[in-house]
């Protein structure tokens, strides 16, 4: 199984953008200039904070199958204090009896270390497989699958498939997987490295080094392959 993910947008409108924005003249500057200095300073160091407590990072992976380059995967994480958003998109291509194409695409967006909000979107040879959301609401999750309206009493969640891209899960014995709607548990077979087991069979291995996330070994019925840590 290969995660996915789907990209969080927030859109903010200015209610007055139609409004006209008159530049200071020069005599307007030079009589009020201290004032019209410190305003724009005070901008600027509003600024400087607000991006020094945002943290950024991406990692990119190869996907593996047989010896060969089937697609790749990128994670990415922001964090900008008690706030938290992680993306994973992926694209594979391969044959197996015939040609296929799946585009993938799953975030998660924390707040104080509890998920608040998720999503999995997975397209394969351009038909829609899934398109799943997960909300916190009233210290419940909201199910959203289609026309599909579930509520989940398993709050707060906070440790999904995600979080694995992230950091290593020490001390951590279950993780929740939004595709399947269920908290999986987690095994240590060696140090740094961990297998989540899914209903039905399959199997990851997830493998770390001074933390991060090396490879991704996948296990089902019909194949296997890896994810592998191209640069980060």
């Amino acid at each position: 199984m290969i995660p996915v993910a789907i990209i969080w947008l927030i859109r903010r409108y200015m209610k007055k953008r139609n409004r006209k924005f008159n530049f200071p003249t020069w005599k307007y500057a030079r009589n009020h200039f201290p004032k019209f200095l410190a305003g724009f300073m005070v901008i600027v160091l509003l600024i400087i904070s607000l991006t020094g407590r945002s943290q950024f990072r991406s990692l990119n992976y190869s996907i593996m199958r047989n010896g060969n380059k089937v697609g790749t995967l990128k994670f990415c994480q922001t964090k900008n204090g008690a706030q938290e958003y992680m993306r994973v998109e992926s694209e594979v291509k391969a044959r197996f009896i015939f040609s296929f194409t799946v585009k993938a695409k799953e975030e998660a967006f924390y707040c104080n270390g509890v998920l608040t909000r998720s999503s999995i979107f997975r397209q394969t040879n351009g038909n829609v497989k899934a398109n799943k959301q997960h909300e916190a609401v009233n210290n419940e999750y909201v199910i959203h699958d289609g026309s599909r309206r579930e509520v989940l009493k398993n709050y707060p969640i906070t440790c999904n498939m995600l979080s694995l891209y992230a950091a290593e899960p020490v001390n951590i014995s279950q993780v929740y997987s939004d595709n399947y709607e269920t908290f999986l548990n987690i095994e240590k077979p060696e140090p740094h490295k961990y297998k989540i087991s899914m209903p039905g069979g399959n199997y990851n291995y997830y493998q770390y080094e001074n933390g991060v996330l090396k490879t991704v070994e996948i296990h089902t019925d019909l194949y296997t392959a890896k994810i592998e840590l191209i640069n980060s």
